[in-house]
Formats: structure tokens, sequence, C-alpha cells
């Protein structure tokens, strides 16, 4: 399996990634004002020892100190109290930040995936978006809390430590910050690929584990299949993808830190030995090269611990890319109109509609599709696999928009009307609904205006179609698993089917919604939908016969339009397409 190709991370896309840090950072001004007063004061003592050794050297100084050196060590423990008291606020205050800004994060990360269109969940994976979630945005923490801190440390003491250097040496500082200048230079280049190698390993990372995260939640899907072995052979050939945009990285950053590391110190050991020809030739006092050289080790190191933590800073912003790239929500359409949906079932109308899924815009799944559907009645919709009876209900939700035609409600239409009085008067329930791991009244309750339990139990008791529930030992405060995998099928669909009632809709929408359920219960079902809702319009949506032979009117679909339309009575004694059903299912 080979790695796919991917587009390289440019530098405008770090200088958008970067300029959202930064805004991020914005609302903190504060804290990161304190949190660079400790800094600066920690680093700043940090270059005062050099000139303390410097001056201390000297021959007039040097034997007064001798005569009182319990004050001299006693003022040096001083300053390294009040370093360390320093270097404290700051580790604290920047770690404090970097959990703040992860927080932020997380929450507009999560904000702008959920309110993003229905097609863009067809082509994200649900585990990718969650990895971007979890570990790339993640890295915002560490950037915050230790590199930023890093890198203004020892630039701090990188700038100050050359500019103390230049005061005792302007030529030896000369040719050290020109060799430096090159060496930045030369970095830029390793900095392009470290980008492009750390968005490469993140999102190979992510691939990774949106894959072991479906074979997990597949896990019997797998092993009824006996397909085990097939299973690990792709996640190892995965994880050898990852192991080897790892390794592409690791490369990449250990020469630039490590070359940028080395060229600094033999240069620095070449400026030492030319600082100590000048003293040999007396035309520099040995305490100001025993100052240079202590300054230049500071600067050193400083500039390798800098050098090591942007190659770090780099990898975290080809990372936080995939962050970023989703920041932004699609804009949703802007509601324009009033209240059009009413109080009484909504009229449906869709005229000449065609429609085809945006990941498959060459296949039409309805075309000219003609159906009108009164106020208030009950309409079923049938037909064979794939005739477009699931997509009239996502066209419906406005999940998708259709490319021809009109879908109006009550003579308005669709695209007018607002999503906010759409998810307020309009319930959905899937032929495999979703319920989450928290407990059954939880999951009742979910999109509705919370009702006390002594509320809703005496309702859902009354429908008789949940007496499972209060037969568990918890009743409705039961946990259930993920998806709510500890419920069989049916009884997944009987919770959604009174999740959908709880809220009381004007138009219910029910696809396959009791295909889980035998017949008589389905029945009950069905019998308690309409008296709980006498005045709603419903559509049922199913290939069985038994769910809509009770139906005001019968659509038959098939190719993506009606073909047939009447009540169970008629079409049964049509002879046609619907009658064929009736004979194969045994409905009388």
């Amino acid at each position: 399996m080979k790695t796919s190709t991917r587009p390289a991370f440019t530098n405008s896309q770090a200088t958008r990634t970067l300029g959202h840090v930064l805004r991020l950072l914005q609302p903190y001004q504060s804290r990161i004002a304190f949190a660079l007063v400790a800094l600066f004061v920690g680093s700043s003592i940090n270059l005062i020892f050099p000139e303390v050794i410097r001056r201390a050297l000297r021959p007039e100084t040097f034997s007064l100190i001798l005569d009182r050196l319990p004050v001299f060590f006693g003022l040096l423990a001083a300053l390294f109290v009040v370093q360390g008291g320093a270097f404290f606020l700051r580790s604290l205050l920047f770690g404090l930040l970097g959990q703040h800004v992860y927080d932020d994060v997380r929450k507009r990360l999560y904000t702008s995936v959920l309110s993003k269109e229905i097609e863009f969940f067809d082509h994200h994976r649900s585990t990718d978006l969650a990895a971007r979630l979890n570990s790339d945005a993640a890295l915002i923490q560490d950037l915050v809390s230790v590199k930023l801190s890093v890198i203004l440390r020892y630039g701090v003491q990188v700038v100050l430590g050359t500019v103390l250097m230049a005061w005792m040496s302007w030529r030896m500082t000369f040719a050290i910050v020109a060799s430096v200048v090159c060496m930045v230079a030369i970095s830029g280049i390793f900095a392009r690929k470290l980008r492009a190698a750390s968005r490469l390993f993140q999102t190979s990372l992510a691939t990774l584990t949106s894959f072991a995260a479906e074979s997990f939640g597949g896990a019997k899907i797998i092993r009824a299949l006996g397909a085990e072995d097939e299973a690990l052979s792709s996640f190892v050939a995965q994880s050898t993808e990852v192991l080897e945009a790892g390794q592409g990285r690791v490369r990449i950053s250990a020469a630039f830190s490590s070359g940028a590391s080395l060229l600094l110190n033999v240069l620095l050991l070449g400026v030492v030995w030319y600082g100590v020809s000048l003293v040999l030739s007396e035309k520099l006092p040995l305490s100001d090269l025993a100052a240079f050289a202590l300054y230049g080790s500071i600067v050193a190191v400083s500039f390798a611990f800098l050098v090591s933590s942007y190659a770090e800073v780099v990898q975290s912003l080809g990372g936080l890319d995939r962050v970023f790239e989703l920041w932004d929500p699609i804009q949703s359409k802007t509601d324009t109109t009033t209240e059009v949906i009413g109080e009484g079932g909504p009229a449906l109308l869709c005229t000449d509609v065609t429609f085809a899924y945006p990941t498959r815009p060459e296949c039409a799944v309805l075309e000219g599709l003609h159906l009108s559907i009164p106020g208030g009645t009950i309409a079923g919709v049938m037909g064979p696999s794939g005739a477009g009876k699931s997509s009239i209900v996502q066209l419906l939700l406005k999940f998708y928009g259709h490319q021809k035609g009109s879908i109006t409600i009550n003579g308005q239409s669709l695209l007018d009307i607002s999503n906010s009085e759409l998810r307020t008067k309009v319930a959905w329930v899937p032929q495999d609904p979703l319920l989450f791991g928290v407990s059954i009244l939880d999951n009742l309750t979910l999109g509705t205006p919370r009702g006390t339990r002594e509320d809703i139990e005496p309702t859902i008791r009354a429908w008789g179609f949940l007496d499972f529930v209060f037969n568990l030992p918890e009743g409705l405060s039961t946990i259930l698993g993920e998806h709510g995998a500890q419920l069989s099928g049916g009884q997944r669909q009987r919770i959604a089917i009174a999740r959908a009632l709880l809220r009381q809709p004007h138009l219910l929408l029910l696809d396959e919604a009791t295909s889980g359920l035998d017949s008589d219960l389905e029945d009950k079902v069905l019998a308690t939908i309409r008296a709980v809702l006498p005045k709603a319009t419903i559509v049922i949506v199913s290939h069985r016969l038994s769910s809509v032979r009770g139906a005001d009117t019968v659509f038959l679909i098939n190719e993506g339009r009606v073909v047939e339309q009447g009540t169970h009575d008629e079409l049964k004694q049509a002879g046609g397409l619907y009658a064929h059903y009736t004979a194969r299912q045994a409905v009388g």
C-alpha cells in the first residue's frame, strides 16, 4: 500500500495558521503580559552572570570579592531564587494559557464542524474529524504552553546576549551574526520540508486512527466474516505508512536541529580561538574574553534550543493546519420567512424534482418526481431498493438541495423556510436511529424542551410500546452503550419513535422506522402515532406493505418517479406493480 500524494504545506498556509493562533491569544493579553515579564526577568538574570564574572576577574575587584565571599555568594544565591520564582511564574502562566486556548479550540472546532452542511460529512470520515478535535487540536496546547515560552525565553537570551557580546568585541560578534544569518537562510529550506512532512504524518495518523475506530466499532461484523486477518493486514499497512511518515519527519527534524547546533558550536570554537590570540597579543583583557565566552555559550545553547523549538513549532503548524481548515463553518442559507408550517399538518408538493447526491452527481436518484400530499394526511411511500424513497425524506429535511424542480410546504418553497422552524416542527425517524451513550431519558428528551421524569414517564407508559424500558433495573435512568448497542434494533427504533412523538411535530417522517418490529407491534406503534398526532402530516417510507396499507394515499416510487398512486385497495385492484407486491407479501 503506497502513501497517497498530498499537497505540501505552503508558507501561505503556515502564515494563515499562525494568524489563527495569534487571534486565539488575543483574549488573554493580560495573562501573556505577566508571563512575559516573568520570562524577561528570569532570562535577564541569566545574562547577568557573565558580566558578574567579567567584573569579578578584574584585578581591582578580585581582592575585594575574596574578602567578602559570603556576601558575594549570598547575592548570587538571591539572584538564583528570584530567577527560580520568575521561571515558575512563566511556566505556570504559559501552561494555564495553553489549557485555556486548547479549550477554546475544542469548542470552536466542534461548533464549526457541527454547523456544516450534511454534504460535508459525506466527504469526511467522522473518526478523522474526531482525530482533528483530539490529537491535532492538542498541538495548540503544547505550542502555547511550551514552545511559545521556550522560543521567547531563548530568543531574549540570543538577542540580549548578542548585544552584550557586541559591546565587548563587535568584530567577533559580527563574524558570529553573519554566519548565523547564513544558517537561518539554509534553515528555511529545512523548515518547508519539515512542515510538509509534519502534515503528512498527522494525516496518516488520523487515517490510521479512523480505521482502528471503525474496526473496533464493527468488531462483530469482522468476527462474523472471519476477516480478522484482513483487518490486521490493512492496519499493519497503514501503520507502516505512519511509521514511514514519522521517520521522515524525524530525519528532517534531527538534521535541522543538530546541524544548526553543530555549525554554531564550531563557529563559537573558532571565535574563542580568535579571542585567545587577541588576549595573547594583549589586545583584549582576559576578563572580557571570559565574559565573551560565557555569553557565547549562552547564545549558542539558546540558539540551539531556539532552532529545535522552531522545528517543533513548524511541525505543530503543519498539524494545526488540519484543524484550522475546518475553522469556518459553511454558511447556511439565510432564514428569510416568517412561520410557514403553522399549527396543523402541512401540505407537501414536489413538482418535477430531479436530484443527485453531491458525491455521485452523474447518477440522478430522482428524475421528474411529482408528489402531492394533502395536509394532515398519512402518505405511504414504497418501492424497490434504490428507487429514491429515502432521498425524498433527505430533501424534505433540507439535508441536500435538489437540482431541478420545486418542493413546497403549504405553498412556500422549502428553500425559503427557516431552518429553525423546520427543525422544531419536523421530526424524522430513520431505519437505524442513532442513540447516544447516555441515559434512555436523555435520549428521549434530546432536542426537546426538557420535561421532568414525572411528566414524561406517565406519557410513554400510556403509549404502551416502551414496556421493555421499565423492565430494565434502572428504567429510564439506564445508560446505553455506544450507539445504543445494548438494545436490539427494534428497541432502538421504538425509543427513536417515542423521541419523535415527544417533540409533537407537525410533520413526521418515518423512513423504514418500524422495520425491526413484528406486525402486531408495528400496528400498535402506527396506531399510537396517529392517536398522539391526529392533525400532523405523516410520511411513512417502507418496503413493507404492512406499514403503508393504512395510509390515506400510497405512492409507489420506481426509478426516481411516482409510477402508481392511490389507496391500498385501489392499487391492489389496479393490477400493477403494487398488486404484484401485494401478492408476494401476502397482504390482504
